[in-house]
């Protein structure tokens, strides 16, 4: 869960505050039970911290009495259960899949207000990556080496404030 949540972070957090134009959607497929989403809103969050032990907490508030219909289990924090494609579903229309084998960032036209794709430690697996091909998803690579996810993240979202400085 670490890298998720190091992931979270660097989505959602700047220096002394939130990126309240962001949401996060974390997509938990390992035991005990999957598959479980937590959908962090940055607009509605309260009480979101940096340090990640905190944040697990919230998380695992999330993770409590698994249902299929959403719900929040404190401002900006809502879990149920839901697939990875159900996950696409509630985020999009447009996304962008980060990617090694995609075109790199500096060049891409990147589309207005994108759901940004990428996986933990494991590569997507073939079925997800049809899914987001199947939504029209563009490709995109942060550089020619393999980055950790919150690194990548925070690449993207560099290049984004540049272009929208």
């Amino acid at each position: 869960m670490d890298i998720l949540l190091n992931a979270a972070n660097a989505a959602l957090l700047v220096a002394h505050d939130i990126r309240r134009d962001v949401e996060v959607g974390l997509v938990l497929l390992g035991p005990p039970s999957p598959p479980r989403f937590v959908r962090l809103q940055g607009f509605r969050l309260q009480s979101y911290q940096p340090d990640i032990r905190s944040n697990a907490a919230l998380v695992r508030r999330a993770l409590v009495e698994p249902s299929r219909v959403e719900r929040a289990s404190s401002p900006g924090v809502l879990g149920s259960i839901t697939t990875f494609t159900e996950a696409l579903d509630r985020f999009g229309p447009t996304f962008v899949h980060l990617t090694e084998s995609g075109k790199d960032i500096r060049d891409a036209a990147l589309p207005a207000d994108a759901t940004f794709v990428l996986s933990d430690n494991q590569d997507l697996t073939a079925d997800e990556q049809a899914a987001l091909r199947e939504r029209g998803a563009l490709a995109v690579a942060v550089g020619p080496i393999s980055l950790h996810t919150d690194h990548a993240i925070a690449i993207v979202h560099n290049e984004l404030d540049r272009r929208h400085a």
